[in-house]
């Protein structure tokens, strides 16, 4: 039992990163071109291992495991492993040396003709049991994703996909970095995966997404509490910039919420891109009242050699019918791709006033290391 609770102690602070979305227009037209998902994110396809390899300062094969496990035709495997430590306040009064684990998930896909079935599963965030301070381990493990996937053009990165399993529906930028504001507070936050079915489009010349979710309903701490549906949709009026709608309506037991938002990508030279995302949030409370809420990213990425540094500035206003309830926060992320399967981040945040004038400021600043199997 003491291994359990050590072992609960040490994944308490589990975090889940996925695809780059700073890619897109850099390197290629589409998430799909480097993802076997229409959405991007979890396995790369032939074409993301070779840009994983160009980009990184020392290659290395990028396939799995360096190509050492022969695989057949139908089956592809993948997986991240992602720890970090670092320096963290809050305040004046809280400062503190923190390492903790991030990421422990293996993907899998098993195509058959226009049929792929895609699965992740890893360790999460362990919970206590109710009325009880032990470990629930049923709770240590668990498949975040889970779906089946059809496609009419089986093998090509465009075309119809229809999906039906459990995914995070396709929302807004999508940026790995949870901690930005149009993740956390703009209707895509850390683990708010559902059960779902989308269908999807995806060209080189414009993208759409429509998905209807419920929350699921087996974890008891589900982070999405809704039913509802989302969708997105981009297009490229050139190579070098694009511009997205969205939208989303979530129904949970105690409110419905309506999201709605612009997205914009520019490319500048051969080198940067700018991405930006507002959303306006109307929330109606059951219990009566109104609430209306406005959330905004924008991030500059740079790339240099086998560098990425993102410089971002988000604001976040949990009521706009008062004052001086708005946060801020200022992210310099530098991302060292040191070989196809290993990288390197420096992240770096400043946040001020957490809620109101009078809120202490805060920020951290972690080394994370990231292996791709």
């Amino acid at each position: 039992m003491k291994r359990v609770l050590v072992l609960a102690i040490v994944m308490g602070a589990l975090r889940i990163a996925q695809a780059y979305p700073q890619f897109q227009l850099i390197k290629d037209q589409t998430c799909s071109s480097c993802h076997l998902s229409p959405a991007g994110g979890g396995l790369l396809s032939e074409n993301g291992m070779a840009t994983a390899e160009s980009i990184s300062q020392w290659g290395t094969t990028p396939e799995f495991f360096y190509n050492k496990v022969p695989l057949p035709s139908w089956l592809e495997l993948g997986g991240d492993l992602r720890s970090a430590v670092g320096y963290d306040v809050a305040g004046d009064q809280n400062r503190r040396f923190v390492g903790f684990p991030m990421q422990a998930e293996v993907n899998a896909a098993a195509t058959y003709k226009n049929f792929s079935l895609h699965v992740t599963v890893g360790a999460r965030d362990p919970k206590w049991a109710d009325n009880s301070s032990q470990i629930d381990t049923s709770t240590l493990f668990a498949s975040r994703e889970h779906w089946l996937q059809w496609q009419d053009k089986p093998g090509e990165t465009e075309g119809l996909f229809v999906r039906v399993g459990r995914f995070m529906p396709v929302f807004g930028l999508r940026f790995a970095e949870h901690v930005y504001y149009d993740r956390r507070y703009g209707g895509t936050p850390l683990y708010g995966d559902t059960y779902g079915t989308a269908v999807e489009y995806v060209s080189s010349k414009w993208e759409a997404h429509l998905t209807g979710f419920i929350h699921d309903p087996i974890l008891k701490d589900s982070i999405e509490r809704g039913n509802g549906a989302t969708f997105y949709a981009e297009t490229r009026l050139t190579t070098t910039t694009s511009i997205g709608l969205e939208g989303k309506l979530d129904d949970t037991p105690d409110d419905l919420t309506y999201y709605g938002g612009v997205t914009a990508k520019q490319q500048v030279g051969t080198s940067v891109l700018v991405q930006g995302e507002v959303q306006l949030i109307h929330q109606k409370i059951d219990e009566g009242g109104k609430v209306n809420q406005l959330v905004s990213t924008i991030v500059g990425s740079y790339f240099l050699g086998p560098l990425m540094i993102d410089l971002g500035a988000n604001i976040y206003h949990s009521n706009l019918h008062f004052a001086l309830l708005d946060q801020e926060a200022l992210d310099l992320n530098i991302h060292w791709f040191m070989t196809s399967h290993v990288e390197m981040l420096l992240t770096n945040r400043f946040q001020a006033q957490a809620f109101g004038a009078d809120g202490p400021n805060s920020g951290y600043s972690l080394v994370q290391v990231h292996y791709r199997l």
